[in-house]
């Protein structure tokens, strides 16, 4: 806000600085003839002001340059009702009393009111000072009312908006229009305007729907036209105060606020708002009512009088802006009969015509030379001395010329080359005449020179192309030839031609295409763009990449503030204040941040900037690329959320065999305990200690089998020592033994001798799959197959259980799943989960298998 009131504050410098000169000029052009001019005073009153609004600047300068015209030295006072900060009637009541107060000595000749506001001013005054002065009204809207005139000296020029005029040409342009949106403020100023457009399409609310946003805040406004929908156009007329009281100068403020937001065309009411943007209609053209009045203003001077003098109906026009018709897709052929067409970009012929007529012209005076020399050997062709002495002064030139010229003959055959073309081919004249000229183009470019060249030698018609040409040296060339057509007389005498080389040209050309488009590709693969932020007018300019990331098109969000709009609330409040330490000595800026895209999704941005700033210190622009790293954080995320799943899932299996050994080991080490504590302390024969210790040296062996089955689940030292297939069909084994289970296990064809990390991996998803299966699957009969294929090794483990939903028990508590994947793309193989509630579960692993050591393990085991 505090950059947007200095800027304010400077237009207003600058305006005030502009008026005083041209105040300043007219008192020194009137000083130059004080002593044969009269002196005539003009009273200059309009609703607003030059710096409220940018359309009374315009009208004010058009007046000032009609009264130029004047016999008289003419003295301008300048006032106005200020009706954006000052509306209410106390302030203009004080304004009445100080204006008539101000120039009670020195009355004016002749009153200008600039604007509805204004005339009604000076209608309802009583003073004589003002009802006996002469009035001229220009910027006026509507009919001139029979009160306001009474008692009035008064004419001038009446406007008239034209809100339907402009509706019907935005339809012409875009016939499936379906809704209208048009947006006001809430200013004195704005009601007003905003009534003739209400009224005006009154008969095509019965075909449209119209949507009037008049009553919004301006953060509000914007944000509701971001997201019109299809089909739409925005109609624009007056905001000059918001409903937060906010105020804005309209046009220079308002409109490019409208027009950049809107993701519609915005059609306007008068010529300044044509800017920012905006597309255009049947406009109001301030400059040229107030020009009519300024001259309407130098006749009553001159002695007219008012009531003779009619009113004039201002000339609105259909004015649109050409970038604004390329934007949205309008087709020019559409326009109403004689619309204006600003801003419209030059064509080649405009940007580049000297420059072709001065190519044109250096090739034109070459041919005409080689002509005029032809031309005199013909003349001279009955003497042939004269004739050897004109082609001898051709050949001089021509041998002397820094190009490569040739001439042909009408049957297409070549009759003459100069020195620098032999040099250049290192080839005899002898080898070049007729056909031989084409021995030396490239293949490549061979038929399409003769294309050319026949096409144009038989429409008589100069031609010009590119080809390469081999060199003495081998070396292909790339040649620019010119041809034109030449005669003897009126009768066609073949062709002329000079050929320059421009394989450095070619190169360059080449190189920056090649340039541009590896730092295209490098930009597209690394989803990143550069952009440059302008402190002074906001706007930013992006690379073409923006598009895909933002989810916007690069004319679209044209400002600071739309592209500030996207950040993520949470990261706002971060980025600005890192924006707000950048200085001088700290100009770079690295920062991390998420946007909301126009589609609602949330993407990841990291920004990489540089600061410049003047040499007082103030930030200029901001230059740098921006990356798209939504992938690499989801990336993250993801891996943080895998690493906590596998610290629970460890702490889960320390928990279970803790609970092994606390629960079941532990308990018979203690009972054993016990009974041996029994056994000292009450004697026995012999037989019954024997007996006793045989009890407890078996259940000794139970606890020991108990803890070896334990580290065997942790640890298979068969898999170890003697291969996967034994060390998986004795697990199946031990499994059908403790859970009392039926395990089906076959194996074929599977190698010794694999690698232990794939071995293992086979192992543990063999384990982490039989174990879920009965702890979940409710099942009773398991089935697991292992198998050598061809180049791979395949482990599926079934059940024919409850089932259950892979993608949830991934996402909510699917650690093992998890692991299980994790653990087969570390050896490069694919697993496959295939499970449906009710219909039982299948696990499939396929992993890569070694060519080497084909002997195979061809065993079948039933548990």
């Amino acid at each position: 806000m505090r950059g947007q009131w200095r800027a304010i504050k400077h237009n207003e410098c600058c305006s005030s600085t502009l008026l005083k000169l041209l105040c300043f000029l007219l008192i020194v052009v009137s000083s130059a003839g004080a002593q044969l001019r009269q002196t005539r005073r003009v009273l200059l009153i309009n609703d607003l002001g030059i710096l409220s609004s940018p359309g009374f600047a315009e009208v004010d300068q058009a007046i000032f340059g009609a009264l130029q015209n004047s016999p008289y030295q003419i003295e301008v006072y300048h006032e106005s009702l200020q009706l954006t900060f000052f509306p209410d009637e106390a302030s203009q009541l004080a304004f009445r009393e100080s204006l008539i107060h101000k120039y009670s000595q020195r009355k004016p000749d002749l009153i200008i009111a600039a604007g509805s506001a204004s005339l009604k001013f000076v209608a309802e005054s009583h003073e004589s000072l003002i009802r006996d002065t002469p009035v001229v009204f220009c910027a006026v809207l509507g009919d001139i009312s029979d009160e306001l005139k009474s008692g009035l000296h008064v004419t001038g020029v009446l406007g008239r908006l034209q809100p339907e005029e402009t509706l019907k040409a935005a339809l012409h342009l875009l016939p499936d229009t379906k809704d209208v949106v048009v947006v006001g403020g809430m200013g004195k100023f704005d009601e007003a305007w905003e009534r003739i457009a209400k009224q005006a399409f009154q008969n095509y609310e019965s075909k449209l729907d119209f949507t009037y946003l008049t009553d919004l805040t301006m953060p509000v406004l914007l944000e509701r036209l971001r997201h019109l929908p299809s089909n739409t156009i925005v109609y624009h007329t007056s905001i000059a105060q918001d409903a937060a009281g906010r105020r804005f100068i309209g046009s220079a403020q308002s409109v490019p606020l409208v027009a950049s937001a809107a993701n519609a065309p915005v059609f306007v009411m008068d010529n300044v708002d044509l800017r920012a943007g905006t597309v255009g209609g049947s406009l109001v053209n301030w400059p040229d009512d107030g020009r009519v009045a300024g001259e309407i203003a130098v006749r009553i001077l001159n002695g007219e009088r008012p009531e003779d003098i009619p009113i004039v109906m201002s000339n609105n026009v259909y004015m649109f802006d050409w970038r604004a018709l390329k934007r949205w897709g309008l087709k020019e052929s559409n326009l109403p009969p004689g619309s204006v067409v600003l801003n419209r970009q030059a064509t080649f012929w405009e940007l580049y015509k000297w420059y072709v007529i001065s190519g044109i012209s250096l090739i034109v005076f070459q041919a005409l030379l080689i002509f005029g020399l032809l031309w005199q050997r013909a003349r001279r062709a009955k003497a042939e001395g004269e004739l050897r002495e004109s082609e001898a002064r051709f050949r001089s030139v021509a041998d002397t010329a820094p190009v490569l010229i040739w001439m042909s003959d009408t049957d297409r055959l070549c009759t003459y080359v100069n020195q620098p073309w032999l040099d250049f081919t290192g080839r005899s004249i002898e080898q070049e005449l007729g056909n031989g000229r084409t021995d030396g183009i490239h293949p490549d470019d061979l038929q399409r020179c003769l294309d050319t060249y026949t096409q144009c030698f038989d429409r008589r018609e100069k031609f010009r192309m590119e080809y390469r040409v081999r060199r003495y040296d081998g070396e292909y060339r790339w040649v620019l030839d010119v041809g034109v057509p030449r005669f003897q007389g009126s009768s066609f005498a073949g062709y002329i031609g000079c050929a320059l080389d421009v394989s450095e040209r070619k190169s360059m050309e080449k190189a920056v295409r090649e340039s541009e488009e590896r730092l295209r590709l490098a930009a597209q693969a690394g989803r990143m763009f550069a952009y440059s932020w302008d402190a002074d007018t906001d706007v930013i300019e992006r690379s073409g990449e923006s598009a895909e990331i933002l989810g916007i098109e690069t004319e679209q969000a044209s400002t600071g503030a739309a592209i500030s709009a996207m950040v993520h609330p949470d990261d706002k409040e971060r980025l600005e204040a890192a924006l707000a330490k950048l200085t001088v000595d700290e100009p770079n800026l690295q920062i991390t941040y998420r946007i909301i895209r126009p589609d609602g999704a949330v993407s990841w941005l990291e920004r990489n900037s540089c600061a410049h700033f003047n040499e007082q210190g103030e930030l200029k622009r901001i230059v740098g690329m921006i990356v798209d790293v939504t992938e690499r954080k989801l990336a993250e995320q993801a891996l943080a959320d895998v690493s906590r799943r596998l610290i629970q899932a460890q702490e889960q299996e320390r928990v279970r065999i803790a609970r092994e050994l606390h629960d079941h080991v532990n308990q018979l080490i203690s009972m054993l305990a016990i009974d041996l504590n029994k056994l000292g302390q009450h004697p026995v024969s012999a037989s019954e200690l024997k007996t006793n210790l045989d009890a407890l040296a078996l259940r000794l062996s139970d606890i020991s089998g108990e803890v070896q089955a334990i580290s065997h689940r942790l640890h298979s030292s068969k898999l170890e020592y003697l291969g996967l297939v034994a060390a998986s069909k004795s697990f199946c084994k031990e499994v059908t033994e403790r859970q009392n289970v039926s395990i089906e296990f076959r194996s074929a064809g599977v190698p010794s001798g694999m690698p232990q990390d794939v071995s293992l991996t086979v192992f543990r998803v063999l384990q982490e799959a039989l174990q879920n299966a009965i702890r979940h699957s409710r099942a009773h009969h398991f089935s697991v197959q292992l198998r050598g294929l061809s180049g791979e090794l395949q482990l599926i483990v079934q059940d024919d259980g409850v089932g259950f939903d892979v993608e949830l028990a991934i996402g909510n508590h699917g650690i093992g799943l998890i692991s299980m994947r994790e653990r087969v793309s570390l050896v490069k193989g694919a697993i496959s989960i295939k499970s449906q509630p009710g219909a039982g579960t299948e696990i499939s692993v396929r992993v890569p298998m070694p060519a080497t050591n084909r002997s195979q393990e061809t065993a079948s085991h039933v548990a």
